[in-house]
């Protein structure tokens, strides 16, 4: 999935057909005729000339106008790459899963009953939205999307704290209260959504200290939250690290390295003092390293994707055994193997996909083994990961 190497600035959009609103790129060296002077003018040109967001074919940007439901999640999709036509959007509608009434995992199957005919629904916006967990049916009184409303900034709280990969956190009761005049606005199912949006930088308070969680935005105020998100989300992006994977196989109480190459098919990102890698990108390392060896486990692997809950499963069955690695955005609690473990930091969220801290920079890493934890070569600037297949137990593998 590497439709979003793209660069670390470079949010190219997509082609498709717009509506109103969202028309078709101005072009000209004159720029947006109603942008000079505009207090969001820096952020709205750098969002147009990114291409995720357009002005009108008169020339102009209306920085004013209030923004649909719909407009934002074209635009916030946009920005992320969870373009119709991505390689992980499509991954994720094929993988997508959600508990049954038995609590069984079952195909997850959303629905939003008043979206027939939409543009949202025929360019395959909708469909992006919907199996990447930007947009959950049961948030919407009747399942009902109402895509003409202007969007309330308390939405748009909830819909970039998903884009983050933040699910998990503001699901967790806020400790204190919010430090808003109007926090009793605020319901409580928001609060914690509010919270992290907040934390992350992306949404702030008025002068006055309110939130005022129903007001509507406008387009230029949608653009300048997004690029807040964007900030937060593509910190410390492709670091000059070479990344060396190494195929461990364990079977029968032994750990055996079977394989060792170079590779620049891992997507890194470093924030702080923590080097994170792509889930995704490790386990198809794992699979093409498993195919190299010649190894028969891969044809039992399967993976899942839980866009409410926003994690990741890869099982691995053999015989009456299914063993299962567990990751979620914003969690620093995972499992791997059926097995508890802990990372150094959240999980985070780039463009859909879960990147996992994978080495920690300040942490004394001879103290305790940890599930991913990488090897690291100052002098060489080099990372090796380790990246293991467990074998089930009872399989020919």
């Amino acid at each position: 999935m590497k439709h979003w190497k793209r660069g670390l600035c470079g949010l190219l959009a997509t082609a498709l057909m717009v509506p109103v609103g969202l028309a078709a790129p101005v072009s000209g060296e004159k720029g947006l005729s109603d942008l000079e002077g505009h207090w969001a003018q820096k952020e709205v040109e750098a969002a147009v000339a990114s291409g995720w967001v357009d002005g009108y074919p008169d020339g102009s940007f209306k920085p004013e106008k209030s923004i649909t439901r719909a407009e934002f999640t074209k635009m916030l999709l946009d920005a992320i790459h969870l373009t119709p036509d991505s390689e992980t959007v499509a991954w994720m509608k094929v993988h997508a899963t959600m508990e049954d009434i038995w609590g069984n995992p079952t195909e997850y199957t959303p629905k939003l009953y008043d979206m027939s005919g939409h543009w949202l629904t025929s360019q395959g916006w909708l469909d992006a939205a919907l199996y990447s967990g930007m947009v959950v049916p049961d948030d919407y009184n009747g399942k009902n999307f109402r895509p003409e409303k202007a969007i309330a900034r308390y939405e748009i709280a909830l819909m970039t704290d998903r884009a983050l990969g933040l699910v998990y956190p503001a699901s967790q009761p806020v400790e204190g209260e919010l430090p808003f005049t109007d926090k009793e606005e605020i319901l409580d199912w928001m609060k914690g959504y509010v919270n992290e949006s907040v934390k992350a930088g992306v949404l702030k308070g008025y002068p006055d200290g309110s939130f005022q969680p129903n007001k509507t935005s406008t387009r230029a105020e949608a653009v300048v939250m997004i690029q807040r998100m964007l900030e937060e989300m593509e910190e410390g992006l492709n670091p000059d690290i070479t990344v060396v994977a190494q195929y461990h196989k364990v079977a029968d109480n032994e750990d055996k390295i079977v394989a060792e190459k170079e590779t620049e098919k891992i997507q890194l990102q470093m924030v702080d003092h923590i080097i994170y890698a792509s889930l995704n990108d490790l386990y198809a390392v794992r699979k093409e390293m498993m195919k190299e060896s010649g190894d028969k486990g891969v044809n039992d692997i399967s993976e899942s994707w839980w866009p409410i809950e926003q994690k990741v499963e890869v099982g691995v069955s053999g015989g009456n055994l299914l063993m299962i690695d567990d990751y979620q955005m914003g969690n620093v609690k995972y499992s791997s193997s059926n097995s508890p473990y802990y990372f150094y930091a959240p999980v985070r969220a780039l463009y859909g996909e879960l990147m996992i801290p994978v080495y920690d920079l300040e942490y004394s890493h001879d103290e305790v083994y940890v599930h991913w934890q990488g090897e690291w070569d100052m002098e060489e600037n080099t990372l090796t990961i380790p990246i293991i297949y467990v074998k089930p137990i009872f399989t020919g593998a």
